[in-house]
């Protein structure tokens, strides 16, 4: 039954089809094409949901009938500054990555996983790479179902590679969980088909989550449906050892050389210690992280290419 009404409107005719024909054969759900400002003008009907470029934006405020619902906005320019604004020129499945409510739909579609399977990330040595890997992970994943990426490093240089800085972050979310009107989605952001909630930004806030606060967190993570949960660890956080026990696999990362493998072989030990050595790897990754700071290529192509292809071999291999 289609329960979802969604207006689309765009002066481009065959572009807007072609859009329709996609969200008609991937979701369920009720599509309204609008090809002029002045049939949109002109139409009164009620939607769930409302994408329109800013041609058909302009003439929003002046409709007489403004139930469209959540409303985006399909930019020509890949910077946009406009709220909910969405880059038009990229692909179908994208653009719907950036439409929670649409992109829930497709996930919840393709499930796989019976439940949530908690997937850790951790570097005794600090591996350069330590978070475009567990990036990696995280999109390779998508493919599976819906992914959510944590990153608990104690800074973390991710708002710096995606060029953009959240509103609310980790810190904001562990301060208001006990409220009763907390709102998960608030806090989640989408990059490249997986979602992520924005790190601390003092390298001192982790420090003072203490291990009552991290178990309801993750019983909060439970309830959220994700079918993957990335989760990268920066330093020891409270209640470290627990967290462990209640991963499905733990990818250790180390670098070659007799000084790193030392920490890694130690951390390995503690590991056996703690009885979670059976669901851990060690990966030694086959390449390093020159040239990602000074711009010779972006986060994208870095999770597309040689380190996504290195992510998603180590997944099928383990099943």
């Amino acid at each position: 039954m289609k329960n979802v009404e969604i207006a689309l409107c765009d002066s481009d005719e065959d572009y807007i089809l072609r859009f329709a024909s996609y969200l008609m054969s991937e979701l369920e759900v009720g599509v309204h094409i609008f090809t002029t400002p002045e049939s949109f003008f002109a139409d009164d009907g009620d939607y769930d949901i409302t994408i329109m470029t800013e041609e058909f934006d302009e003439i929003f405020a002046f409709r007489p009938n403004q139930n469209v619902g959540q409303r985006f906005i399909l930019c020509e320019s890949n910077n946009c500054d406009m709220e909910n604004g969405i880059y038009k020129y990229q692909a179908v499945d994208c653009i719907l990555d950036e439409i929670k409510p649409l992109r829930r739909k497709c996930q919840n579609g393709n499930k796989s996983f019976s439940a949530t399977k908690l997937i850790g990330v951790y570097s005794p040595v600090a591996h350069e790479l330590q978070l475009p890997f567990a990036m990696a992970l995280g999109q390779a994943f998508k493919a599976n179902g819906s992914v959510l990426f944590l990153d608990l490093e104690e800074i973390s240089i991710m708002p710096s590679l995606l060029g953009k800085h959240c509103e609310k972050n980790l810190m904001d979310l562990l301060y208001e969980i006990d409220t009763a009107e907390l709102d998960f989605e608030e806090y989640t952001n989408t990059f490249m088909g997986f979602d992520y909630i924005e790190s601390f930004l003092n390298p001192t806030e982790i420090s003072e989550i203490d291990e009552t606060t991290w178990e309801r967190f993750f019983k909060l993570l439970a309830a959220a449906e994700y079918d993957v949960i990335v989760i990268l660890f920066g330093r020891a956080i409270n209640g470290f050892n627990k967290i462990l026990g209640n991963l499905d696999r733990l990818y250790v990362l180390g670098k070659p050389g007799d000084y790193f493998k030392k920490g890694q072989d130690l951390f390995n030990d503690y590991l056996e210690k703690i009885g979670t050595s059976a669901h851990c790897e060690d990966v030694i990754l086959p390449m390093s992280a020159k040239n990602l700071s000074d711009n010779s290529y972006q986060i994208e192509e870095l999770l597309q290419g040689n380190l996504g292809m290195f992510a998603k071999k180590l997944i099928n291999v383990n099943g």
